[in-house]
């Protein structure tokens, strides 16, 4: 009993980790977007536009790399950090991308009415080891055509995005070109401070966003935040 115990957890761990290694890049941002609809279909928060939001961070939060993202984006600052504050600048600025990017996509993404949510095209992958770049197309309001290209990366397992470029444009390039004049004009705390603050703003309901940006308008909400101040 014992030994057919052991080859059943055997077999059902190489199961788990064959489907784990089953899913591609593009698998996994399908399967993200798929839920993502679900969310923003559903009929029991259809008068809570903001509930749904929370819930597609959340869900945004289990795929995106945040850790070797605000690696990236903190540049040389990262290493003169301690690892306490490395870890609570990755959880400042998770928040932050949070906010902005997925905002930003309620704001343009043409939605279904009859249910069907918001549409992704996608129109290739390439892969090499444990990296992959995914190349998709948003279906923007009014029928536009916004390209999106995810950096992803291979961690335990699992493919997560780690830069999103929105029309050719980075958003962790933008993000550290502001971060260091921030820190340049001010200090790394100030930094954190800002960032903070701008995450902890209240978001404007979806509905207020124009039905037709004007060019390059898309763009400011999830790269451009320090811009106002």
């Amino acid at each position: 009993m014992a030994r057919r115990a052991f080859f059943a957890l055997a077999a059902l761990c190489c199961l788990l980790a064959t489907a784990a290694e089953a899913a591609s890049p593009t698998d996994t941002l399908r399967a993200t977007f798929a839920e993502a609809n679900q969310i923003i279909s559903d009929p029991a928060t259809e008068d809570r536009p903001l509930d749904r939001l929370v819930s597609i961070r959340a869900l945004f939060s289990r795929v995106f790399d945040f850790r070797g993202a605000a690696e990236r984006v903190l540049g040389p600052e990262w290493k003169a950090r301690t690892p306490v504050e490395q870890r609570e600048f990755t959880a400042v600025f998770a928040n932050f991308v949070e906010r902005g990017f997925v905002y930003w996509l309620a704001s343009v993404a043409e939605v279904d009415s009859d249910g069907g949510g918001i549409t992704v095209l996608y129109l290739g992958e390439a892969t090499n080891r444990d990296r992959a770049a995914v190349r998709t197309v948003l279906v923007g309001r009014g029928g536009r055509q916004i390209r999106l290209d995810h950096e992803m990366v291979l961690l335990a397992n699992r493919w997560l995005v780690r830069d999103i470029r929105i029309e050719g444009v980075s958003l962790l390039t933008n993000y550290r070109a502001q971060f260091e004049r921030v820190i340049r004009a001010s200090s790394y705390r100030e930094l954190v401070a800002r960032m903070q603050e701008r995450a902890a703003a209240e978001l404007p309901r979806p509905a207020a966003a124009p039905v037709e940006p004007p060019l390059g308008a898309e763009l400011k909400v999830p790269l451009y935040l320090f811009e106002t101040r």
